[in-house]
């Protein structure tokens, strides 16, 4: 009241203001997919603990007492980092609208997470994974990865419209998410999966059949509501971006293009046109577990190192790294919003780049060599 600021009201709870906050801001603001990942982890992380305290009373302390018994708990660094991103990123909306004085979330602190281990192919398993995709109906999405460094689901996202094989130039313009359907038919659906799971458990051989197929055609719903699939923005600005394509990936575009126009004269009326570049048989877009799958049992088959899929780029730029491409360059190649990021992300290639270049500074100033 002395700074003339509006007084808090203590009657709004955490948990109201956070579903305030994702229905009128992050709702407006974010894709869908991250919309989906905010309201899971407000409602199983946040909420259960913090939603019940009044939002004027909510405290730095209780925000870090909540941290340190997720972590005792068992839950990651990683997991709490991003659960008190979500609520540091909702109460800043508090702040600014006087709601609070403070932001309670941006004072706790938890231990920093590991990064993962970066484990890119070298170039000779690069070329043994690409020999091995050779043929395969999704090679081509196997060489934009590795080739472009397009993340899985930039690539899933790309429309013929995106790609000028003329010109050698890819267009990255969306993203493809797979997001949640009607949570309330979802949950009807599974309420009938588990009575029908019961029934089956007590029902006689003659009645099996019948449940056997309602069973079939139940899970037939449950998965055409789960599998709700939305071209979204690009991660971030910087994401949205054009690159040149390197002849391998263009010849290989050149023949998946045939290869879709044979699937989709084979599917007939079943063909679902949505103008994707990589899709199903019947021109649906595809699950990305099933082009991981995929991925895994080529690599598998040809005795490579078990990698994830997320390697394929991060093959692209050590490999466009060890070639003496500049990092400004390989930012823009794989749409990464800062250059730090891409110097961060791979400062493991980077110790031998500096001493090749120390060495040509050295040639060029001894005169010892080209």
């Amino acid at each position: 009241m002395q700074q003339g600021l509006p007084v808090p009201s203590e009657r709004q709870t955490v948990g109201q203001f956070l579903e305030y906050w994702l229905e009128h801001v992050a709702r407006r603001r974010v894709r869908p997919l991250t919309l989906r990942s905010y309201e899971d982890r407000i409602r199983l992380h946040i909420t259960p603990t913090l939603g019940p305290i009044p939002l004027s009373k909510l405290t730095a302390q209780r925000v870090q007492g909540w941290l340190n018994e997720r972590l005792t708990g068992g839950a990651s660094p990683q997991s709490c980092r991003y659960s008190r991103a979500v609520l540091r990123a909702a109460l800043s909306y508090a702040v600014r609208w006087g709601l609070v004085v403070q932001n309670a979330a941006a004072l706790g602190e938890v231990p920093r997470s590991v990064k993962p281990e970066i484990r890119p192919f070298n170039p000779e398993q690069a070329k043994v994974f690409l020999a091995a995709a050779a043929g395969h109906r999704l090679e081509a999405l196997f060489s934009v990865g590795l080739a472009l460094g397009l993340r899985q689901g930039e690539a899933l996202g790309l429309t013929w419209g995106d790609v000028d094989l003329d010109a050698a130039v890819l267009h990255v313009r969306h993203t493809l998410q797979r997001v949640g359907g009607d949570r309330v038919r979802l949950r009807a659906l599974r309420r009938d999966w588990k009575s029908l799971q019961a029934k089956l458990t007590f029902a006689s051989d003659g009645e099996r059949p019948a449940l056997e197929a309602e069973r079939k055609q139940l899970w037939g719903q449950i998965r055409a509501v789960r599998r709700v699939f939305t071209l979204a923005e690009p991660k971030s600005s910087r994401s949205r971006r054009s690159i040149n394509m390197p002849a391998i990936v263009v010849t290989a575009l050149r023949a998946h293009r045939v290869r879709q126009l044979q699937e989709r004269l084979a599917a007939g009326g079943k063909w679902h046109d949505q103008g994707l570049v990589f899709t199903t048989r019947v021109g649906t877009p595809i699950d990305p577990r099933a082009v991981t799958a995929a991925f895994h049992k080529l690599t598998d088959d040809s005795e490579l190192p078990s990698i994830r899929y997320h390697d394929l780029r991060h093959t692209a730029a050590t490999l466009l790294l060890a070639q003496g491409v500049s990092p400004r360059t390989i930012m823009e190649t794989l749409g990464h919003s800062q250059i730090s990021l891409t110097l961060d992300t791979y400062s493991h290639v980077l110790p031998a780049l500096t001493q090749e270049a120390a060495d040509r500074m050295n040639a060029i100033l001894t005169g010892s060599g080209s």
